[in-house]
């Protein structure tokens, strides 16, 4: 069978999307949240997107760009979707062969993705000369089951994104990402860029997400973007400033946070953590967290 590989639109971000609820579930997005990622994708870092058709319509798809936020030169990320019922038909491969071919001809030396932690599709990146690195795990909450909340020592304030702005979340967010686990450094954020990507996506819930300062410092951070029509949200992004560390900032940054989200009608919360990322798997695990799946980085030269 000859698969055919288009330009991927905006209008593809629906039909994307129920398929990424069927492959990994434990990613929350929206259509709007998709497509300001594309469009920034195309306009800043080079980005394209494939997509293949069948009669049932959207059947895979892919994403490539170059990573704009490290210093590594020619560091790129690449995505590749397909529709659980048409695995195994070269639809994935086909798109995968666009979606390099495009970051060489950008410029790109050494792409990152992300496979689930299955044998299938682990087999799928070996076999086209990636190598498995990070395993990072992901997990389920039932906001239902939170356990007590911590309590807030003197000198501690909570801020949401709304009342800080955006100036304090980019300080606390760039100085935690330079320690984040990884194949890439996040160490040249702009703030232009930071502000185009992540203060702006509508995924952020800016009322939910929250900072915490100490002594009018802030400190620790955690985003929750949400989808409201589903009750669920994903926790990402906790990270504190290296001086403020072992505190227990985290533990009350995502504890008043997810509170402040079962208040307003969520239900069920996700996250991901990398497995070296022992002291945050620990919080998520006091929260009530239960793991349900994973995946692993694979990194190629091109």
């Amino acid at each position: 069978m000859t698969t055919t590989v288009r330009p991927g639109t905006l209008d593809d971000a629906g039909p994307l999307l129920a398929i990424r609820r069927q492959a990994f579930p434990w990613q929350v997005n929206t259509v709007a949240g998709l497509r300001h990622g594309w469009e920034l994708s195309a306009r800043n870092a080079k980005g394209a997107l494939f997509a293949v058709d069948d009669e049932q319509g959207l059947a895979g798809f892919a994403r490539a760009d170059l990573n704009i936020w490290t210093s590594e030169e020619g560091a790129a990320g690449c995505v590749v979707t397909v529709r659980p019922d048409v695995r195994g038909q070269g639809i994935g491969s086909a798109l995968l062969a666009e979606a390099e071919a495009h970051l060489r001809a950008v410029g790109g030396r050494r792409v990152v993705g992300y496979a689930v932690d299955e044998p299938d599709t682990l087999r799928f990146v070996q076999k086209h000369g990636y190598t498995l690195t990070h395993e990072a795990r992901y997990q389920r909450l039932l906001l239902a089951d939170l356990p007590p909340a911590p309590p807030i020592p003197a000198g501690v304030t909570i801020s949401t994104l709304t009342e800080i702005g955006p100036e304090a979340v980019y300080a606390v967010d760039t100085e935690a990402m330079l320690d984040e686990p990884g194949d890439t450094p996040w160490d040249k954020v702009e703030y232009d860029d930071w502000f185009e990507d992540i203060w702006s996506d509508p995924n952020v819930d800016k009322d939910l997400s929250l900072v915490v300062s100490v002594d009018g410092v802030p400190a620790t951070m955690t985003y929750l973007y949400t989808d409201r029509e589903s009750g669920r949200f994903m926790s990402t992004g906790t990270g504190t400033r290296r001086a403020y560390r072992g505190r227990g900032l985290a533990k009350i940054a995502k504890s008043v946070a997810f509170r402040a989200a079962r208040d307003a009608g969520f239900t069920e919360g996700y996250t991901g953590n990398d497995e070296v990322n022992k002291p945050m798997l620990a919080i998520n695990e006091w929260l009530g967290y239960r793991a349900i799946g994973a995946e692993r980085s694979c990194v190629k030269t091109l």
